[in-house]
């Protein structure tokens, strides 16, 4: 078989593959199409002092989850995150103060948003997937 003749099967091959993809994507089906995995976080950070987050670009179905360590100095200390969509306002999502403590908040507004930290704690910021209630555990080693 020629060079020019293996060339035209496997782009009519990848052809035939994306038509009956999109032939199934656009039937009406009403099966969701992964984009994002379950449990993976889009944004993951750790840090100490005040830190603004990477912008992300998010679906209309997400969770901001946070936690804060002020236990070394031990100290109560003031914890703060904002968060600031492309398009509109800055939110504060939490102020509290403590030697540590944490939280989440669901949300339905798709967007790219940026997220800021003020404190002089030790933190943990994780935007997952939509129903994540907690950190995920972390190993060593």
């Amino acid at each position: 078989m020629s060079a020019a003749r293996s060339t035209r099967v496997i782009a009519t091959a990848v052809l035939m593959a994306c038509a009956t993809a999109l032939a199934a994507c656009s039937s009406g089906s009403s099966a969701p199409v992964a984009t994002h995995p379950a449990g993976v976080p889009y944004l993951s950070r750790t840090g100490t002092g005040t830190a603004t987050l990477p912008q992300i670009a998010l679906p209309s179905r997400w969770t901001l989850l946070w936690h804060f360590d002020c236990t070394d100095p031990a100290s109560r200390r003031r914890f703060v995150l904002t968060s600031t969509p492309s398009s509109g306002t800055t939110t504060k999502v939490t102020d509290q103060t403590g030697l540590e403590g944490g939280g989440y908040r669901p949300s339905t507004t798709a967007g790219d948003y940026t997220f800021a930290v003020t404190t002089t704690c030790s933190w943990h910021v994780l935007v997952g997937t939509a129903g994540m209630q907690t950190m995920p555990a972390t190993t060593s080693g």
